[in-house]
């Protein structure tokens, strides 16, 4: 339960994979002021990350079965960018009433 009583969304895992005719997996990572961890920001329409599941506010819980709490945003990149072809993200959207 989150603090104004609603339940927190569940986390679910994406699993973005490259594909030829896109470069990268098409998001942005970033940090919120104020708020621990690591969030998704734009995710390009028609991008590996939208095929995904992936949405913009969702935190990055963990990367590759491993989590990244206390993790840099550059070891957070690096985890992402460990597996050549792909790379697995169990996130959470922002729970309700979140800006």
């Amino acid at each position: 339960m989150s603090t104004n009583g609603t339940a927190a969304p569940e986390p679910r895992l994406c699993h973005v994979r490259k594909v030829p005719d896109f470069d990268g997996y098409g998001f942005n990572l970033h940090a919120e002021k104020g708020k621990p961890g690591q969030y998704i920001g734009k995710v390009d329409e028609g991008s590996p990350a939208e095929t995904a599941g992936l949405r913009r506010g969702d935190r990055i819980l963990e990367v590759n079965g491993h989590s990244i709490a206390g993790e840099s945003h550059k070891q957070v990149v690096a985890r992402i960018k460990q597996r050549p072809d792909d790379a697995e993200l169990l996130v959470a959207a922002p729970a309700p009433g979140d800006p």
